[in-house]
């Protein structure tokens, strides 16, 4: 027995430390209702609960902003639902005045009140706002609406059509829309020439293994000694469209006395213009272009065959097929001007409505010009004093009608877009809130029978410390 060590007291004590530790974790986690309360609990756990929480959230923040895109577009639909009123009402009179038994005083009557519909209209559309933000003179632009968690998950209210008196009705122009475009027909041919490239600036002579000779190009490629002599020829009909000419023969060489007889070239010859191409329709209009153009081109002194023999010098000569001798010293150039190659036609025109202009000249373009183009008027210039300003009233009012009800069902989409959005999201945030629960919260039930067995540990573990450390006083009757 020692006295200076007392080795049961230390190991009672090493439990009542642990126990005091296990018994504060269990009063932690019943008293904040979490399983993690810090790192050291479940780094891991932590790091996943982390993130769960911010996409959590995100989702949440996602569908408080749908839900206040949801009471945007309803404020937006709510002055519409005005201005439609306004723009029956102004279909009403002028369906009115056109019934032929009022007087002047009675038509102007009729247009005093257009003129307040039509107050009311502008008063509506410059006033309609959202937090601070004009929602119908079209200086809003395109709203993103953030709806996700992440990065781009946005939904778009396009606000960029002004709805005043001014913009509605007029039925012509339609911002945003692009109906169609014609460009590049610049129709060059002059005639003189057409230049190519492939040209063959090399022959070899080789023998066959039979008697004979083969004949390749400075590329190694095989040339044929019968090169058809037919011209080439393409015709375009309608002039605007982009067009490319490859001859397919091949000439070996040219004759060396015969080069300046070479005469490819690209004739362009007029023709009867032919009406009808319809490339595009603008509001009823009928957009027509044509051309009368003819292209050729066309090539002489084609070789068909080469012959080789015997110069009596120890080399060898090229005849053609006329016997005449051929050059072996032919320039690639001179070659290939005789040899053709690729016709371009780029066409650049401007539109045609109603007329048609086509030369025969370089850079020749078609002339567009609108004759004549009858236009509805917009609501802030109706006038239903007359009889045709009545009429034109109520094309000018139907055209507004369809503008609004378009706006109508595209903020509707967007709506139920909005609506969509905030209940599936809505979904997402709950399955998220429980997963992180799984890691997070803590097991009451668990976490009470620790602490009930804790706290008995705690209390046995001070007692046997107590016993523990009576026990060297055992030693004082040794010395008695």
């Amino acid at each position: 027995m020692d006295i200076n060590t007392n080795i049961p007291s230390l190991i009672a004590q090493q439990n009542l430390n642990a126990n005091n530790s296990s018994l504060n974790t269990a009063i932690t986690r019943l008293s904040s209702g979490k399983r993690i309360n810090s790192a050291a609990d479940d780094a891991a756990g932590l790091a996943v609960v982390t993130t769960m929480t911010t996409q959590e959230n995100g989702l949440n923040q996602g569908i408080q902003n749908a839900n206040n895109g949801v009471a945007l577009v309803q404020t937006i639909a709510s002055s519409l639902g005005s201005l439609t009123n306004s723009l029956q009402r102004i279909y009403q009179l002028a369906n009115e005045a056109l019934q032929g038994t009022l007087t002047p005083a009675n038509q102007q009557a009729l247009q005093q009140e257009v003129k307040e519909q039509t107050d009311e209209i502008n008063r509506i559309a410059s006033t309609t706002q959202y937090n601070g933000l004009n929602l119908l003179n079209g200086a809003a632009g395109i709203l993103q609406v953030q709806v996700g968690a992440n990065v781009g998950q946005t939904v778009s209210i396009d606000l960029t059509q002004g709805v005043s008196a001014a913009s509605l009705g007029g039925g012509v122009v339609q911002s945003g829309v692009t109906l169609g475009t014609i460009t590049d027909l610049n129709l060059n041919a002059n005639g003189t020439e057409a230049s190519g490239a492939g040209a063959i600036t090399e022959i070899h002579v080789n023998s066959d293994g039979n008697g004979g000779f083969t004949f390749t190009d400075q590329n190694d490629v095989a040339i044929s000694t019968t090169a058809s002599s037919a011209l080439f020829t393409v015709t375009t009909t309608n002039g605007i469209s982009s067009l490319s000419l490859n001859s397919t023969g091949t000439d070996a060489l040219l004759p060396t006395n015969d080069l300046a007889s070479i005469n490819a070239a690209i004739t362009a010859n007029a023709a009867t213009a032919s009406e009808g191409t319809v490339f595009g329709k603008i509001s009823g209009i009928d957009l027509d272009a044509s051309t009368g153009l003819d292209a050729t081109a066309g090539a002489s002194n084609v070789i068909t065959s080469v012959t080789v023999e015997s110069d009596g010098k120890g080399g060898v000569k090229y005849v053609d097929q006329n016997g005449t001798q051929l050059s072996s010293g032919a320039t690639a150039g001179l070659f290939n001007t005789a040899a053709g190659g690729t016709i371009s036609f780029t066409n650049t025109p401007t539109s045609t409505i109603g007329s048609t202009q086509a030369g025969v000249q370089p850079a020749n373009s078609v002339l567009a010009t609108i004759n004549q183009l009858n236009a509805p008027t917009t609501v802030s210039q109706i006038n239903i004093s007359t009889s045709d300003g009545a009429n034109n009233a109520i094309n000018s009012v139907e055209n507004a009608l369809a503008t609004i009800a378009n706006m109508q069902a595209s903020l509707g989409a967007v709506q139920n877009r909005f609506t969509g959005i905030a209940q599936t999201q809505q979904a997402q945030s709950t399955d998220l809130a429980t997963a992180a629960s799984g890691y997070m919260d803590a097991d009451f039930a668990q976490e009470t029978a620790n602490l009930s067995k804790t706290q008995v540990l705690v209390q046995a573990a001070i007692s046997v410390v107590a016993q523990a450390n009576a026990l060297p006083q055992q030693v004082l009757k040794l010395l008695q």
